[in-house]
């Protein structure tokens, strides 16, 4: 099993989100403001995911199951979902799975590595402060910070080959909307989705199986054959060497000549025969 490591999330509003005319318009309708906390939850509930929203089937529709899991009422879960993709702030990939664009925008995140180090940091200032304070008035108080949301990020997402293989996949599944079919194979990944992880594997062996053989097919055009001058083949003796192109024409001091040596068969005759490491 993959190794895990903690990351932080949370959800950044802008200063004009309710200054947006979509909520403005949200929070004018009968029950808008009950429907603009259902959107915010709804925003909080995929923020680990990127904003892709995916129907489990544990409810009959997507509104009951939504309802359930932010305890709010059916309803006006739906009537939220309707606005919602009236105004392109919630989008049908297919139909399990949903995007809602604007979470990505407000997202943020660090690694526990980065929290940590803040922290510390925090805590420095904090003792500081209030050593300070002890000084000026022994009633003051220093506050403590909230600790965020925490999640587990997968150690494939940190293979530099990972978001390649993201992009390939999505371009080969002609995705219409690229960030959130990304953000939804990121999503199953991090659940364990066996299928995910067989063909993100089975990708990344073919990529690497090529990479090394085009490698070796690099080394084999820029090895340096006229040091084959001097070395014995069989009986004879390498006097001179011509580069053909992909094959090598031989001179031997015997005074014949042989221009069908592939240079792959040469290279590979020098690694066995003469164990260089080329």
């Amino acid at each position: 099993m993959a190794a895990k490591c903690k990351r932080y999330y949370w959800l950044k509003l802008k200063q004009d989100f309710f200054a947006d005319p979509r909520i403005k318009k949200l929070r004018r309708i009968a029950g808008g403001d009950t429907y603009t906390v259902i959107l915010l939850k709804l925003m909080l509930l995929t923020v680990k995911s990127d904003g892709v929203l995916i129907y489990e089937g544990i409810e009959n529709t997507l509104a009951l199951e939504l309802a359930l899991k932010m305890d709010e009422d059916d309803k006006n879960v739906e009537a939220t979902l309707i606005y919602m993709q009236s105004m392109n702030l919630l989008q049908e990939l297919d139909p399990q799975t949903y995007d809602i664009p604007q979470v990505r925008e407000l997202t943020g995140s660090e690694s526990e590595s980065a929290a940590r180090v803040r922290k510390h940091r925090k805590k420095k200032e904090v003792k500081s402060l209030h050593c300070n304070a002890l000084v000026t008035s022994s009633n003051e108080t220093v506050t403590t910070e909230i600790e965020l949301e925490t999640d587990t990020e997968t150690e494939t997402e940190s293979d530099p080959l990972f978001e390649q293989w993201l992009d390939e996949y999505c371009y080969r599944s002609s995705a219409k909307n690229p960030p959130a079919y990304k953000a939804m194979m990121r999503k199953k990944f991090r659940e364990g989705n066996e299928d995910a992880q067989k063909t993100y594997q089975a990708w990344r062996s073919a990529y690497l199986e090529k990479h090394q053989k085009e490698e070796y097919e690099k080394r084999i055009n820029s090895y340096d054959y006229t040091q084959l001058a001097g070395m014995k083949l069989g009986e004879k003796t390498i006097i001179r060497v011509v580069d053909t192109g992909s094959n090598l024409h031989l001179f031997f001091d015997d005074g014949t000549d042989d221009y069908n040596y592939a240079k792959r068969d040469i290279y590979q005759w020098i690694q066995q025969k003469y164990k260089e490491a080329v």
